[in-house]
């Protein structure tokens, strides 16, 4: 869990209610919890966090977006959708974390259609829609999903467009973790080659 999910100004008048979905979908370092686990301090269903008077910060200063952005209808409440939007990386990449017992739910309608109209914008402003399935990492580009299984810390992400004579593509790669940032271009530029 990142705490860059900050509470905005102009914050919708939603709450959490029953949910406490980002319990168990999101990593938190500070409490030594995986995704894809209920946080040993989390009553779902029975009143929620049990620490919530001194939970830490990075879960007192962490937001949804659904709690965020009221743009988002009742269907991506997290309880019903089985899904947690929240963006990182400053805002340049929209997470998508999804309950592994509903794996298959992004691909559902509405939300696959809604996830592939913000792939047509987030590639054009240089960000990313990213699905993530515990470690699982599935890109959402306009024109496909790019599926890289599980994807271990410190390995990149990487999403960029191709003008070709039918049109634009768009590709996505899986950086491994010892290619340092300096020689990245080049580790692309060799990958496209092939």
């Amino acid at each position: 869990m990142s705490s860059e999910a900050k509470m905005p100004d102009n914050i919708s008048e939603r709450r959490c209610g029953d949910c406490s979905l980002c319990c168990k979908l999101a990593q938190v370092d500070e409490l030594d919890k995986p995704s894809g686990v209920w946080c040993r301090h989390c009553a779902p269903g029975r009143g929620g966090c049990t620490i919530y008077e001194t939970r830490p910060d990075v879960c007192r200063n962490w937001f949804c977006n659904w709690i965020v952005d009221s743009r988002l209808g009742p269907e991506w409440y997290p309880l019903t959708s089985k899904m947690i939007l929240f963006f990182e990386n400053s805002g340049s990449r929209l997470c998508v974390r999804v309950e592994p017992s509903h794996a298959d739910v992004w691909r559902r309608e509405p939300y696959y259609s809604q996830l592939k109209q913000w792939s047509r914008a987030a590639v054009e402003a240089r960000q990313q829609i990213i699905v993530y399935i515990k470690k699982r990492v599935i890109v959402i580009l306009p024109d496909k999903d790019v599926d890289f299984g599980d994807v271990e810390l410190g390995e990149q992400i990487w999403v960029g467009a191709q003008d070709t004579p039918t049109g634009r593509t768009w590709n996505a790669a899986r950086i491994p973790a010892d290619v340092p940032p300096e020689e990245v271009h080049a580790w692309l530029t060799s990958r496209q080659a092939r």
